[in-house]
């Protein structure tokens, strides 16, 4: 009589092994600095208050903070407002040399076919190291803006 290895146990060792090796080879590699929590709110913010919705078109302000990381080479925020509805009303648009990296800037839109209620001002950061690129969303910033 002859014994014989079972061959199942090494072909499911094989299995696992190639499975692994393949999830490893698929998996997403993750930025630097991925695991340290980083957002792009460290880099950015923008500031609106409360006001009046005035009839006829009007520029609105808004203020930003922009910090970019020290080794950014150029960076821009990209700003979107949205009313009560979920329309964008508005977008602007802040790139460093042309912009200061804090002060004011403002978005233009007509009472005509904005609501008045609440609005929310969100702001894409990008920012270029080399030619690596990197971007993300900020903080929102939400305000009322009443009827006249």
């Amino acid at each position: 009589m002859t014994t014989h290895q079972p061959v199942l146990r090494p072909l499911l060792a094989l299995a696992v092994v190639l499975i692994g090796a393949l999830v490893l080879t698929l998996a997403p590699l993750a930025p630097a600095d991925a695991g340290k929590g980083k957002a792009m709110a460290e880099y950015a913010q923008t500031f609106r208050g409360n006001g009046t919705l005035h009839e006829g078109c009007r520029n609105y302000r808004y203020k930003y903070k922009i910090t970019p990381p020290e080794d950014a080479d150029t960076w821009a925020l990209e700003t979107f407002l949205t009313d009560r509805r979920g329309t964008t009303i508005a977008s602007d648009g802040i790139l460093k040399g042309a912009a200061k990296a804090k002060g004011t800037s403002r978005f233009r839109f007509c009472r005509e076919n904005t609501v008045p209620g609440r609005f929310k001002l969100r702001g894409k950061f990008t920012y270029k190291v080399g030619f690596d690129t990197f971007d993300g969303w900020i903080e929102p910033t939400f305000f009322r803006l009443r009827a006249q």
